[in-house]
């Protein structure tokens, strides 16, 4: 095989890997502001398409902040972020908004309109995408929004509640509810923030199958942040553990137990 051959496979199969890749991190810092401290520093990992990784570390350790940077809803002092073969670094505006699309972000606090009904919420997914008041409430939405809005709440069992205001639901069925928005994006990767925190154990057992059965029928890439063990075990094929502002695990959750987690938080 020629030298020229030789050049054109190699950069397919680098092209091949970034495409395979839903998320790739390099050297990526964060630093307080106006401080040397960092909150983490040279963090590097790829996250392959369909995985599960979670996320795990002590409080202040920066695991939302790591998250957080990765789509850069929080700007990292240095480093490189590549989402579904697109690098994010040194875009702005439009473009970095429009790369942005492709991810569903799910927050602990759920960031609903209370006065609202879960439909018209979940109908605000699809803002990613289009504006106009016609993404503004069910009311005005085209036929066609409202069909793929009420899709998305039976596909976490609310198409009962679509009308129903959103401060007269439980915090399980208001997590749901933000599930259901982030779907409404269309999304190839879901990040969520401690998605349970706020919620009862029931309730988080719950938000948390829902996760892994979406994953699958979706094929969708899940990274999420959590301080249950438990969850990390039993719903993420990989573990990521960030302790002293670095990177200090990343292992196959099968390879790992309930005592070996804990003691990475000793």
């Amino acid at each position: 095989m020629n030298h020229v051959a030789q050049s054109i496979l190699a950069n397919g199969q680098a092209s091949a890997a970034i495409l395979s890749d839903s998320l790739q991190v390099e050297g990526l810092s964060k630093h307080f502001q106006g401080t040397d401290t960092a909150v983490f520093r040279d963090v590097s990992f790829n996250i392959n398409k369909g995985q599960a990784v979670a996320l795990i570390g002590a409080n202040g350790a920066g695991k939302s902040t790591l998250l957080r940077c990765c789509v850069r809803l929080v700007e990292p002092d240095t480093g490189k972020i590549n989402l579904s073969g697109e690098d994010l670094s040194g875009k702005s505006g439009r473009a970095l908004k429009k790369a942005r699309r492709r991810v569903g972000f799910i927050f602990q606090k759920h960031c609903l309109v209370p006065r609202l009904s879960a439909l018209t919420n979940v109908l605000h997914g699809n803002l990613a995408h289009r504006s106009g008041p016609r993404n503004w409430a069910q009311s005005f939405a085209r036929q066609e929004d409202r069909q793929r809005a009420m899709h998305c709440l039976e596909q976490v069992g609310l198409v009962d509640l679509a009308y129903q205001r959103c401060d007269q639901l439980s915090g399980g069925q208001s997590q749901r509810v933000a599930i259901a928005r982030a779907l409404m994006q269309e999304p190839s990767i879901l990040f969520a923030d401690e998605p349970t925190a706020s919620l009862d154990p029931q309730s988080g057992e719950v938000v948390m199958e829902l996760f892994a059965r979406l994953s699958q029928s979706r094929d969708l890439t899940l990274f999420f942040v959590s301080h249950h063990v438990e969850h990390a075990l039993h719903f993420a094929d990989r573990i990521l553990g960030l302790r002293s502002s670095e990177l200090q695990l990343d292992s196959a959750s099968h390879s790992e137990s309930i005592q070996s987690l804990r003691e990475f938080y000793a």
